[in-house]
Order: C-alpha cells, then sequence, then structure tokens
C-alpha cells in the first residue's frame, strides 16, 4: 500500500506570514501620520503661547519694536537691524543710553546713543539730551528735550528685514493661509488603516 505522506497546512498560516509586512505597513502609516500631526500641533502651540507672551509682556512693560532704516548706529546696529525698546521716564536715562525720540521738524523718530543728559528749568520730568550715532563724528544738532523716550534693550542685526516683510500685504495674508491650512491638517480626522484580508 502506498505510504501518504502528510503535507503541512500552508494556507491560512502562509498568508498571515505573507501579509505581515503589508499589515505593519498599514499600522506604523498612521502611526507616523500622528507623530506629523503631533509635532505640527505642538509647533503652533508654541508659537501661539510664544504670541501671547509677548502680546501681555509687552503691553505689561511698554515694549515695542523698531527697525533701523539707516546706518547712524553702525557697526553694532547696521542698516536692517531691528530692536527691542521700553519706555521709560527721561529721569532713568544715563549716558550711553540708546533712545528713540521724536524729531521736531520730521515725523521719523530718530535712534542714537545718549551722550550728555541736562535738566529743564522749569520742567522736573524733562531732560535736555545731546544725542549721537556711532557712525557719526559729531553730535546731532541740537539737543532733544523729553519727557519719556523708548529705550534699545536689546537689538538684532538684520532681523529688521524679516519684520519688515512680515508686515506686508503679501505675507501676512500667506502667513494666515499656512496656519490655517496647518491648523486644519492637523484637526483633520485620520482615515481607518486598511487591514488585509486573508485567503
Amino acid at each position: 500500500m502506498p505510504s501518504l505522506t502528510e503535507t503541512p497546512a500552508r494556507g491560512p498560516a502562509h498568508h498571515a506570514r505573507a501579509g505581515g509586512p503589508v499589515a505593519a505597513h498599514a499600522e506604523a502609516s498612521p502611526r507616523r501620520r500622528g507623530a506629523v500631526r503631533d509635532a505640527v500641533i505642538t509647533v503652533l502651540g508654541v508659537v501661539g503661547i510664544l504670541t501671547i507672551v509677548w502680546l501681555v509682556v509687552s503691553a505689561a512693560l511698554g515694549l515695542s519694536i523698531i527697525v533701523f532704516v539707516t546706518g547712524s548706529m553702525a557697526p553694532s546696529l547696521p542698516t536692517g537691524s531691528a530692536a527691542v525698546v521700553r519706555e521709560i521716564p527721561a529721569s532713568e536715562l544715563a549716558i550711553g543710553d540708546v533712545v528713540t525720540v521724536p524729531r521736531p521738524d520730521s515725523a521719523t523718530p530718530v535712534t542714537h546713543r545718549v551722550v550728555a543728559i541736562d535738566a529743564v528749568p522749569g520742567n522736573t520730568p524733562a531732560r535736555s539730551l545731546v544725542l549721537r550715532g556711532d557712525a557719526n563724528t559729531i553730535d546731532d544738532p541740537e539737543p532733544y528735550v523729553v519727557e519719556e523716550v523708548r529705550r534699545v534693550i536689546v537689538g538684532a542685526p538684520g532681523a529688521g528685514w524679516v519684520v519688515i516683510a512680515a508686515k506686508t500685504p503679501a505675507a501676512m495674508a500667506g502667513i494666515t493661509l499656512v496656519v490655517a491650512a496647518a491648523v486644519a491638517w492637523a484637526l483633520w480626522p485620520a482615515s481607518a488603516p486598511r487591514i488585509p484580508r486573508r485567503q
């Protein structure tokens, strides 16, 4: 009688093994998408928090940002630099401070270094300031009589061009669209992963 040799059943086990990598890929893809989604949400959250912190702190401390459009404060703050300034009483100034004050004959303020400070008779809070740009060899023509000034806290060369570009209508519209698209993508429901059918 001929002997019968048992052949292992390969159907379900074989398909399970063959489908293993496919199933693993199907499971890994949503995980990768979830990781990217979490990263986008984290970045948007950090940017949002920093924006809120800046708005609150700047309002509380009287901070603002100025851009240098001339090179009179080079080399430390050349054309295109940006600086964070704080509004303070003129009585708190010291020689060597860099301040922004209004020009008497122009709508554009001037930002130069204080080289002399004098009291103003009859006006206790006011000070008469002699200013000079770091790149200039002589003082400004006339002293500036002010009660309040904006003193430079920190400056960054080159950052002014970014500030100017970000304020253009096209840039603001582009930033708005990018943020809106990122938020929509991050919050869009993930599709259920496809699981291969066993045959």
